[in-house]
Protein backbone atom coordinates (compact mmCIF):
# COMPACT_ATOMS: atom_id res chain seq x y z
CA UNK A 1 0.00 0.00 0.00
CA UNK A 2 1.32 3.41 -0.88
CA UNK A 3 2.07 5.86 1.88
CA UNK A 4 -0.53 8.55 2.35
CA UNK A 5 2.20 11.20 2.52
CA UNK A 6 5.66 10.96 0.96
CA UNK A 7 7.87 14.03 0.82
CA UNK A 8 11.14 13.64 -1.11
CA UNK A 9 14.18 15.85 -0.50
CA UNK A 10 17.19 16.06 -2.83
CA UNK A 11 19.81 18.76 -2.18
CA UNK A 12 21.44 18.23 -5.59
CA UNK A 13 18.58 17.94 -8.08
CA UNK A 14 15.64 19.20 -5.97
CA UNK A 15 13.92 22.57 -5.97
CA UNK A 16 11.85 24.13 -3.17
CA UNK A 17 9.31 25.41 -5.69
CA UNK A 18 8.28 21.84 -6.45
CA UNK A 19 5.61 19.66 -4.83
CA UNK A 20 7.94 17.26 -3.02
CA UNK A 21 6.71 14.05 -4.66
CA UNK A 22 9.05 11.37 -6.01
CA UNK A 23 9.43 13.04 -9.41
CA UNK A 24 9.58 16.60 -8.08
CA UNK A 25 11.65 16.64 -4.87
CA UNK A 26 12.27 19.74 -2.80
CA UNK A 27 15.85 20.71 -2.02
CA UNK A 28 15.92 21.60 1.71
CA UNK A 29 15.00 19.94 4.98
CA UNK A 30 13.23 23.12 6.12
CA UNK A 31 10.88 23.01 3.14
CA UNK A 32 10.14 19.32 3.70
CA UNK A 33 9.22 19.95 7.35
CA UNK A 34 6.93 22.81 6.27
CA UNK A 35 5.14 20.52 3.79
CA UNK A 36 4.26 18.05 6.54
CA UNK A 37 0.60 18.64 7.53
CA UNK A 38 -0.47 18.98 11.18
CA UNK A 39 -2.00 15.48 11.08
CA UNK A 40 -2.54 12.49 8.80
CA UNK A 41 -4.90 9.49 8.89
CA UNK A 42 -2.46 6.87 7.58
CA UNK A 43 1.28 6.96 6.96
CA UNK A 44 3.76 9.78 6.53
CA UNK A 45 7.39 9.77 5.38
CA UNK A 46 10.05 12.36 4.66
CA UNK A 47 12.63 10.68 2.41
CA UNK A 48 16.10 12.21 2.07
CA UNK A 49 17.86 11.15 -1.13
CA UNK A 50 21.45 10.03 -0.61
CA UNK A 51 23.59 12.67 -2.32
CA UNK A 52 26.81 12.73 -0.28
CA UNK A 53 26.06 16.27 0.90
CA UNK A 54 24.73 17.21 4.35
CA UNK A 55 21.19 18.57 4.53
CA UNK A 56 21.32 21.81 6.50
CA UNK A 57 18.48 22.73 8.86
CA UNK A 58 18.36 26.52 9.14
CA UNK A 59 15.45 26.92 11.53
CA UNK A 60 15.77 26.69 15.32
CA UNK A 61 12.55 24.73 15.86
CA UNK A 62 10.69 21.89 14.14
CA UNK A 63 7.28 20.70 15.30
CA UNK A 64 6.15 17.34 13.96
CA UNK A 65 2.55 16.54 13.16
CA UNK A 66 0.27 13.93 14.66
CA UNK A 67 -0.96 10.59 13.26
CA UNK A 68 -4.72 10.48 13.81
CA UNK A 69 -6.92 7.40 13.64
CA UNK A 70 -6.72 3.66 14.24
CA UNK A 71 -4.52 2.92 11.21
CA UNK A 72 -2.30 6.00 11.42
CA UNK A 73 1.41 5.48 12.08
CA UNK A 74 4.26 7.72 13.27
CA UNK A 75 6.25 9.93 10.96
CA UNK A 76 9.24 8.15 9.40
CA UNK A 77 12.28 10.21 8.43
CA UNK A 78 14.21 7.95 6.10
CA UNK A 79 17.76 8.19 4.83
CA UNK A 80 19.77 5.16 3.80
CA UNK A 81 22.74 2.95 4.57
CA UNK A 82 26.33 3.49 3.51
CA UNK A 83 28.20 0.20 3.07
CA UNK A 84 31.67 0.78 4.55
CA UNK A 85 33.18 -2.63 3.88
CA UNK A 86 32.32 -6.26 3.22
CA UNK A 87 33.32 -8.82 5.84
CA UNK A 88 33.83 -12.55 5.32
CA UNK A 89 33.94 -14.70 8.45
CA UNK A 90 37.22 -16.59 8.81
CA UNK A 91 35.95 -18.96 11.49
CA UNK A 92 32.93 -20.04 13.53
CA UNK A 93 31.22 -18.39 16.50
CA UNK A 94 27.90 -18.22 18.31
CA UNK A 95 27.32 -14.81 16.76
CA UNK A 96 28.50 -12.36 19.42
CA UNK A 97 31.88 -12.08 17.66
CA UNK A 98 32.67 -12.21 13.95
CA UNK A 99 36.23 -13.44 13.27
CA UNK A 100 37.64 -12.10 9.99
CA UNK A 101 40.91 -11.23 8.28
CA UNK A 102 39.88 -7.64 7.53
CA UNK A 103 42.32 -5.03 8.85
CA UNK A 104 40.90 -2.09 10.84
CA UNK A 105 42.21 0.11 13.67
CA UNK A 106 40.92 -0.78 17.13
CA UNK A 107 37.32 0.37 17.70
CA UNK A 108 37.11 1.97 14.25
CA UNK A 109 33.77 0.22 13.73
CA UNK A 110 32.13 1.10 17.06
CA UNK A 111 28.56 2.29 16.60
CA UNK A 112 28.29 0.96 13.05
CA UNK A 113 25.87 -1.84 12.13
CA UNK A 114 26.74 -5.32 10.89
CA UNK A 115 24.22 -6.73 8.39
CA UNK A 116 24.13 -10.36 7.25
CA UNK A 117 24.52 -10.94 3.50
CA UNK A 118 24.81 -14.75 3.47
CA UNK A 119 24.72 -17.72 5.82
CA UNK A 120 22.06 -19.70 7.65
CA UNK A 121 22.57 -18.63 11.28
CA UNK A 122 19.97 -15.86 10.92
CA UNK A 123 17.89 -14.46 8.06
CA UNK A 124 19.70 -12.46 5.40
CA UNK A 125 19.28 -8.79 6.29
CA UNK A 126 19.61 -9.28 10.06
CA UNK A 127 21.40 -6.21 11.45
CA UNK A 128 23.09 -5.74 14.85
CA UNK A 129 24.98 -2.80 16.40
CA UNK A 130 28.76 -3.17 16.63
CA UNK A 131 30.20 -2.58 20.10
CA UNK A 132 33.84 -2.47 18.95
CA UNK A 133 36.61 -4.34 17.19
CA UNK A 134 40.14 -5.53 17.76
CA UNK A 135 42.92 -4.33 15.46
CA UNK A 136 45.20 -5.95 12.95
CA UNK A 137 44.65 -8.52 10.22
CA UNK A 138 43.19 -11.04 12.70
CA UNK A 139 40.18 -8.87 13.37
CA UNK A 140 37.31 -9.68 15.71
CA UNK A 141 34.15 -7.62 15.34
CA UNK A 142 32.27 -7.54 18.64
CA UNK A 143 28.47 -7.24 18.54
CA UNK A 144 26.04 -6.01 21.18
CA UNK A 145 23.79 -9.01 20.54
CA UNK A 146 24.18 -12.29 18.72
CA UNK A 147 23.55 -12.15 14.98
CA UNK A 148 23.08 -15.93 14.99
CA UNK A 149 25.44 -18.83 14.37
CA UNK A 150 28.42 -17.91 12.15
CA UNK A 151 30.59 -20.29 10.11
CA UNK A 152 33.61 -19.54 7.92
CA UNK A 153 32.56 -17.99 4.62
CA UNK A 154 29.47 -16.18 5.93
CA UNK A 155 29.40 -12.66 4.51
CA UNK A 156 28.37 -9.36 6.11
CA UNK A 157 28.42 -5.64 5.38
CA UNK A 158 29.37 -2.90 7.84
CA UNK A 159 26.99 0.04 7.52
CA UNK A 160 26.56 3.58 8.79
CA UNK A 161 23.85 6.16 8.02
CA UNK A 162 24.13 7.52 4.48
CA UNK A 163 22.26 10.80 5.09
CA UNK A 164 23.40 13.60 7.41
CA UNK A 165 21.11 16.33 8.75
CA UNK A 166 23.08 19.34 9.96
CA UNK A 167 21.30 21.93 12.13
CA UNK A 168 23.17 25.21 11.80
CA UNK A 169 22.09 26.34 15.28
CA UNK A 170 20.59 24.79 18.40
CA UNK A 171 17.49 22.91 17.24
CA UNK A 172 14.35 22.28 19.29
CA UNK A 173 12.34 19.26 18.19
CA UNK A 174 8.77 19.19 19.50
CA UNK A 175 5.56 17.28 19.01
CA UNK A 176 2.01 17.72 20.23
CA UNK A 177 1.21 14.07 19.70
CA UNK A 178 0.02 12.48 22.92
CA UNK A 179 0.78 8.95 21.71
CA UNK A 180 4.03 7.09 22.01
CA UNK A 181 6.09 6.58 19.93
CA UNK A 182 5.59 9.37 17.42
CA UNK A 183 8.78 9.67 15.38
CA UNK A 184 11.03 7.17 13.58
CA UNK A 185 14.50 7.72 12.14
CA UNK A 186 16.00 5.24 9.66
CA UNK A 187 19.53 5.58 8.29
CA UNK A 188 19.93 9.16 9.53
CA UNK A 189 22.87 10.97 11.15
CA UNK A 190 22.17 14.25 12.95
CA UNK A 191 25.31 16.35 13.35
CA UNK A 192 24.66 19.89 14.64
CA UNK A 193 27.16 22.61 13.81
CA UNK A 194 29.94 23.13 16.35
CA UNK A 195 28.57 24.52 19.61
CA UNK A 196 24.95 23.72 18.70
CA UNK A 197 22.66 21.41 20.66
CA UNK A 198 19.49 19.38 20.25
CA UNK A 199 16.49 19.62 22.57
CA UNK A 200 13.77 16.96 22.44
CA UNK A 201 10.37 17.93 23.87
CA UNK A 202 7.60 15.31 23.76
CA UNK A 203 9.40 13.66 20.83
CA UNK A 204 9.69 9.91 21.23
CA UNK A 205 12.19 8.88 18.60
CA UNK A 206 12.82 5.26 17.65
CA UNK A 207 16.12 5.09 15.78
CA UNK A 208 17.40 2.40 13.38
CA UNK A 209 21.00 2.68 12.13
CA UNK A 210 21.19 6.25 13.42
CA UNK A 211 23.86 8.55 14.82
CA UNK A 212 23.90 11.76 16.84
CA UNK A 213 27.27 13.52 16.92
CA UNK A 214 28.15 16.72 18.78
CA UNK A 215 31.05 19.18 18.82
CA UNK A 216 31.30 21.26 22.00
CA UNK A 217 27.62 20.71 22.78
CA UNK A 218 25.10 17.96 23.43
CA UNK A 219 21.42 17.15 23.71
CA UNK A 220 18.62 17.24 26.26
CA UNK A 221 15.85 14.65 26.26
CA UNK A 222 13.05 16.02 28.42
CA UNK A 223 9.30 16.24 29.08
CA UNK A 224 8.04 12.88 27.84
CA UNK A 225 10.75 12.62 25.19
CA UNK A 226 12.71 9.49 24.36
CA UNK A 227 15.58 8.18 22.28
CA UNK A 228 15.22 4.46 21.69
CA UNK A 229 17.81 2.47 19.74
CA UNK A 230 16.32 -0.12 17.39
CA UNK A 231 12.86 -0.71 15.94
CA UNK A 232 11.70 -3.46 18.27
CA UNK A 233 7.96 -2.97 17.75
CA UNK A 234 7.03 -4.69 14.49
CA UNK A 235 3.79 -2.70 14.29
CA UNK A 236 5.53 0.63 14.87
CA UNK A 237 5.29 1.71 11.26
CA UNK A 238 4.36 -0.38 8.20
CA UNK A 239 7.24 -1.11 5.88
CA UNK A 240 10.02 -1.11 8.48
CA UNK A 241 12.30 -4.15 8.31
CA UNK A 242 11.93 -6.32 11.45
CA UNK A 243 15.34 -7.91 10.75
CA UNK A 244 16.94 -4.58 11.69
CA UNK A 245 15.44 -4.47 15.19
CA UNK A 246 18.92 -4.67 16.75
CA UNK A 247 20.42 -1.86 14.66
CA UNK A 248 20.41 0.82 17.33
CA UNK A 249 21.59 4.37 17.91
CA UNK A 250 25.17 5.69 18.23
CA UNK A 251 25.65 8.91 20.24
CA UNK A 252 29.11 10.42 20.34
CA UNK A 253 31.06 13.67 20.43
CA UNK A 254 34.56 15.09 20.23
CA UNK A 255 35.04 15.28 24.04
CA UNK A 256 33.62 13.50 27.08
CA UNK A 257 32.91 16.92 28.63
CA UNK A 258 30.02 17.24 26.16
CA UNK A 259 26.75 16.15 27.68
CA UNK A 260 23.60 14.30 26.73
CA UNK A 261 20.97 14.30 29.44
CA UNK A 262 17.53 12.88 30.17
CA UNK A 263 15.16 14.62 32.60
CA UNK A 264 11.44 15.18 33.27
CA UNK A 265 10.26 11.78 31.98
CA UNK A 266 13.01 11.67 29.37
CA UNK A 267 14.24 8.16 28.52
CA UNK A 268 17.30 6.55 26.94
CA UNK A 269 16.37 3.02 25.93
CA UNK A 270 16.95 0.13 23.56
CA UNK A 271 20.30 -0.61 21.92
CA UNK A 272 22.61 2.25 22.92
CA UNK A 273 26.20 3.05 21.98
CA UNK A 274 27.97 6.05 23.54
CA UNK A 275 31.50 7.30 22.88
CA UNK A 276 33.35 10.36 24.22
CA UNK A 277 30.28 11.93 25.82
CA UNK A 278 28.90 12.14 29.37
CA UNK A 279 25.48 10.55 29.84
CA UNK A 280 23.44 12.18 32.60
CA UNK A 281 20.07 11.04 33.93
CA UNK A 282 18.30 13.18 36.56
CA UNK A 283 15.00 14.67 37.78
CA UNK A 284 12.65 12.01 36.43
CA UNK A 285 14.93 10.79 33.64
CA UNK A 286 15.43 7.06 33.06
CA UNK A 287 18.16 4.88 31.52
CA UNK A 288 16.79 1.50 30.43
CA UNK A 289 19.11 -0.17 27.91
CA UNK A 290 18.52 -3.51 26.21
CA UNK A 291 22.18 -3.51 25.19
CA UNK A 292 24.87 -0.96 26.00
CA UNK A 293 28.38 0.01 24.95
CA UNK A 294 29.98 3.10 26.53
CA UNK A 295 33.57 3.92 25.50
CA UNK A 296 35.12 6.86 27.37
CA UNK A 297 31.51 7.76 28.17
CA UNK A 298 30.74 7.99 31.91
CA UNK A 299 27.14 7.37 32.93
CA UNK A 300 25.81 9.48 35.82
CA UNK A 301 22.50 8.74 37.55
CA UNK A 302 21.83 11.85 39.64
CA UNK A 303 19.11 13.31 41.89
CA UNK A 304 15.69 12.08 40.83
CA UNK A 305 17.13 9.97 38.03
CA UNK A 306 16.98 6.20 37.74
CA UNK A 307 18.44 3.32 35.81
CA UNK A 308 16.31 0.22 35.29
CA UNK A 309 16.77 -3.33 34.16
CA UNK A 310 13.85 -4.41 32.00
CA UNK A 311 13.50 -7.41 29.67
CA UNK A 312 13.72 -6.83 25.94
CA UNK A 313 10.08 -7.15 24.75
CA UNK A 314 11.16 -8.74 21.46
CA UNK A 315 13.76 -11.26 22.61
CA UNK A 316 12.99 -11.60 26.33
CA UNK A 317 16.69 -11.16 27.15
CA UNK A 318 17.40 -9.78 30.58
CA UNK A 319 18.78 -6.49 31.71
CA UNK A 320 21.47 -4.51 29.89
CA UNK A 321 22.96 -7.50 28.10
CA UNK A 322 23.29 -11.26 28.49
CA UNK A 323 25.39 -13.50 30.68
CA UNK A 324 27.79 -14.17 27.79
CA UNK A 325 27.61 -10.75 26.10
CA UNK A 326 27.40 -8.12 28.81
CA UNK A 327 26.83 -4.40 28.57
CA UNK A 328 30.13 -2.55 28.83
CA UNK A 329 31.43 0.72 30.27
CA UNK A 330 35.15 1.14 29.65
CA UNK A 331 38.17 3.43 29.68
CA UNK A 332 36.51 6.41 31.39
CA UNK A 333 38.88 9.19 32.42
CA UNK A 334 38.29 12.93 32.77
CA UNK A 335 36.65 14.89 35.57
CA UNK A 336 35.81 12.01 37.89
CA UNK A 337 37.00 8.84 36.19
CA UNK A 338 34.05 6.81 37.51
CA UNK A 339 32.45 4.52 34.95
CA UNK A 340 28.93 4.35 36.43
CA UNK A 341 28.13 6.94 39.07
CA UNK A 342 24.88 6.89 41.08
CA UNK A 343 24.94 10.12 43.07
CA UNK A 344 22.92 12.28 45.45
CA UNK A 345 19.84 10.09 45.73
CA UNK A 346 19.87 8.52 42.28
CA UNK A 347 18.73 4.90 42.01
CA UNK A 348 19.38 1.76 39.99
CA UNK A 349 17.06 -1.22 40.16
CA UNK A 350 16.60 -4.45 38.23
CA UNK A 351 13.55 -6.32 39.52
CA UNK A 352 13.37 -8.85 36.66
CA UNK A 353 16.88 -10.20 36.30
CA UNK A 354 20.57 -9.47 36.81
CA UNK A 355 22.28 -6.35 35.51
CA UNK A 356 24.80 -7.87 33.10
CA UNK A 357 27.60 -5.29 33.13
CA UNK A 358 31.32 -5.47 32.42
CA UNK A 359 33.11 -2.33 33.58
CA UNK A 360 36.87 -1.83 33.27
CA UNK A 361 39.70 0.56 32.53
CA UNK A 362 38.16 3.50 34.43
CA UNK A 363 40.46 6.07 36.02
CA UNK A 364 38.79 5.93 39.42
CA UNK A 365 35.98 3.57 40.50
CA UNK A 366 34.19 1.24 38.16
CA UNK A 367 30.91 1.90 40.00
CA UNK A 368 30.55 4.65 42.61
CA UNK A 369 27.45 5.04 44.78
CA UNK A 370 27.45 8.31 46.67
CA UNK A 371 25.32 10.62 48.82
CA UNK A 372 22.47 8.32 49.97
CA UNK A 373 22.03 6.56 46.64
CA UNK A 374 20.91 2.96 46.23
CA UNK A 375 21.61 0.34 43.59
CA UNK A 376 20.15 -3.14 43.31
CA UNK A 377 21.95 -5.13 40.64
CA UNK A 378 19.50 -8.00 40.55
CA UNK A 379 16.19 -9.19 42.01
CA UNK A 380 15.90 -10.44 45.59
CA UNK A 381 17.24 -13.95 45.91
CA UNK A 382 18.91 -13.81 42.51
CA UNK A 383 22.36 -13.00 41.27
CA UNK A 384 23.89 -10.04 39.53
CA UNK A 385 26.10 -10.13 36.48
CA UNK A 386 28.78 -7.61 37.44
CA UNK A 387 32.29 -8.43 36.30
CA UNK A 388 35.54 -6.89 35.15
CA UNK A 389 36.93 -9.26 32.52
CA UNK A 390 39.40 -6.97 30.74
CA UNK A 391 42.52 -4.98 31.43
CA UNK A 392 43.42 -2.33 32.39
CA UNK A 393 41.67 -2.66 35.70
CA UNK A 394 39.80 0.22 37.28
CA UNK A 395 42.04 2.77 39.02
CA UNK A 396 40.13 2.78 42.32
CA UNK A 397 37.61 0.20 43.50
CA UNK A 398 35.46 -2.03 41.38
CA UNK A 399 32.51 -0.82 43.50
CA UNK A 400 32.83 2.05 45.98
CA UNK A 401 29.87 2.76 48.29
CA UNK A 402 30.04 6.13 50.00
CA UNK A 403 28.16 8.54 52.28
CA UNK A 404 25.30 6.33 53.49
CA UNK A 405 24.64 4.72 50.12
CA UNK A 406 23.56 1.09 49.75
CA UNK A 407 24.48 -1.59 47.25
CA UNK A 408 22.40 -4.76 47.02
CA UNK A 409 24.23 -7.51 45.17
CA UNK A 410 23.40 -11.06 44.18
CA UNK A 411 24.73 -14.44 45.14
CA UNK A 412 27.40 -15.43 44.53
CA UNK A 413 28.51 -11.83 45.09
CA UNK A 414 29.67 -10.76 41.66
CA UNK A 415 30.98 -7.53 43.19
CA UNK A 416 34.06 -9.55 44.13
CA UNK A 417 34.67 -9.98 40.40
CA UNK A 418 34.77 -6.21 39.87
CA UNK A 419 38.46 -5.38 39.85
CA UNK A 420 40.23 -2.23 40.96
CA UNK A 421 43.70 -1.35 42.14
CA UNK A 422 42.26 -0.61 45.60
CA UNK A 423 40.21 -3.79 45.68
CA UNK A 424 36.86 -5.10 44.43
CA UNK A 425 34.73 -3.30 47.05
CA UNK A 426 35.22 -0.12 49.08
CA UNK A 427 33.19 1.55 51.82
CA UNK A 428 33.87 5.30 51.88
CA UNK A 429 37.18 4.74 50.07
CA UNK A 430 38.36 2.01 52.46
CA UNK A 431 38.55 -1.69 51.61
CA UNK A 432 36.61 -3.87 54.11
CA UNK A 433 38.71 -6.12 56.32
CA UNK A 434 36.86 -9.19 55.05
CA UNK A 435 35.24 -10.22 51.79
CA UNK A 436 32.26 -11.67 53.65
CA UNK A 437 28.97 -9.85 53.12
CA UNK A 438 27.20 -7.86 54.47
CA UNK A 439 29.66 -5.05 55.05
CA UNK A 440 28.88 -1.69 56.60
CA UNK A 441 30.69 1.14 58.38
CA UNK A 442 30.07 3.98 60.79
CA UNK A 443 29.09 6.25 57.90
CA UNK A 444 26.13 3.90 57.22
CA UNK A 445 27.46 2.83 53.84
CA UNK A 446 26.37 -0.75 53.16
CA UNK A 447 26.96 -3.64 50.79
CA UNK A 448 24.82 -6.73 51.28
CA UNK A 449 23.25 -9.61 49.43
CA UNK A 450 19.81 -8.76 48.08
CA UNK A 451 18.00 -11.55 49.94
CA UNK A 452 14.30 -12.24 49.87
Amino acid sequence: MEHDIQIYVDNVDGNDNRSGNRNAPVSTADKAFNLLPPSWPGRAEIIFVTTGRPYEILTDAVSFGTPVGAIASPLVIRGGYEDLLTITASGSSDGDIVPTTADQPADALIGAVLTRVSGTGSPVGTAISIRGNTSGPALNIQLQQSIGRIVAGDRFTVQRPAVTLRPTQTLNLTSHDGRSPNFTLVGIKIAPAEGSSLNFLNVRAHCETCEFVFERAGATIHTNARIHGGIEMETLSPGLDPQRAGAGVYIHSNAATNLISAARNGIFGGHLTFKDITVRVSQGGVLVPHSLEALRAPIHILTGGSALGQPNPRTGQQAWGTATNKARIRNVTGLTGDGLRVFNGGSLNSPVGPIHLDIFGCGRDGIRLDMCSIASFGPPGGEDGLVSTERPENGGFGLNVRNASRALVGTPPATLRLTGRSGPVGLDDVAPSSATLPQSNAGMSLVRVNSR
